[in-house]
């Protein structure tokens, strides 16, 4: 497979005690800081931005920071390259956990010469049912991709760094993946959707964790983590969400003076508290 799970003690060595220290604060600091939500407004909007997810990480494994936006990777250490992912997880109407997370992009492309002959393009190959060189196209673009990246970092390993946000249980789960670039040869044409506007890999990520596919609109491979074979084999890390971010109209408490200190008052002291708490 291209996409391979790590699991927990190869896991424990990347996140050692004091990565996990330190992510755990910059959650923490971060949630402590959100904007509060307006009354009535549903206080499952929490949203944690991705660049700052980075930074958690990068500051947490003491990486090299590399490239900007699109740059296939977020950080180095060791020679280890490592892209940082943040992805929503959803509950269904029932009150269990959704099968699977929102997509991470792999790798988008719009320019038709990245799809072949000089007539050739995404679009004309999806309407042609052309799939099998659909596969083949993508298959060159990420291997171009993961090795050049290795290449001009000189890098060993590449891994996939999922941070998956389940706000019903105010928690945040880390699942890693490996990346195996050799093995994007064994990548075949898996199946394709009904209105023949996407087709999915086969043997590229083990499907009990997932499934990678390619959009026709969106002109990109999207992968989509499965998290419960990770939480049954005991893949993955976990974080709390201590803090409870409180419902306020902060326009009407700002418009008053006294209602003003009050709230500067009251957040002065849940910041001493937080910091307190993490003294020796």
């Amino acid at each position: 497979m291209v996409l391979e799970e790590v699991k927990i003690d190869e896991l424990n060595k990347i996140f050692d005690n004091k990565s996990k220290k330190v992510f755990d604060y910059l959650l923490q600091r971060t949630v402590i800081s959100y904007p509060e939500f307006l009354p009535g407004q549903n206080n499952t909007a929490l949203y944690l931005e991705k660049k700052q997810c980075e930074q958690w990480v990068v500051q947490s494994l003491g990486l090299k920071p590399v490239g900007e936006g699109s740059y296939p990777i977020d950080g180095i250490n060791n020679k280890i390259g490592y892209d940082v992912s943040s992805l929503a997880l959803g509950q269904t109407p029932t009150g269990k956990m959704k099968k699977q997370t929102g997509e991470k992009s792999l790798s988008q492309k719009f320019e038709d010469e990245n799809f072949g002959d000089e007539n050739d393009n995404l679009d004309s190959l999806f309407n042609s049912e052309k799939y099998d060189e659909i596969i083949k196209a993508w298959k060159n673009i990420l291997k171009k991709k993961w090795v050049g990246t290795i290449k001009g970092q000189n890098l060993k390993d590449l891994y996939l760094i999922n941070l998956i946000l389940y706000k019903p249980e105010n928690k945040l789960m880390i699942f890693l993946l490996k990346i195996n670039h050799n093995n994007l040869d064994e990548v075949t044409k898996g199946k394709v959707s009904h209105k023949k506007t996407s087709v999915w890999f086969n043997n590229f990520i083990d499907e009990k964790f997932g499934n990678v596919k390619v959009y026709k609109s969106k002109k990109r491979v999207e992968l989509r983590i499965r998290p419960q074979e990770f939480i049954k084999n005991e893949s993955y890390l976990e974080f709390k969400i201590e803090n409870k971010i409180k419902s306020l109209n902060l326009r009407e408490a700002f418009d008053n003076k006294d209602n003003k200190n009050k709230y500067l008052l009251e957040e002065t002291k849940k910041f001493n508290e937080f910091f307190s708490g993490l003294k020796d």
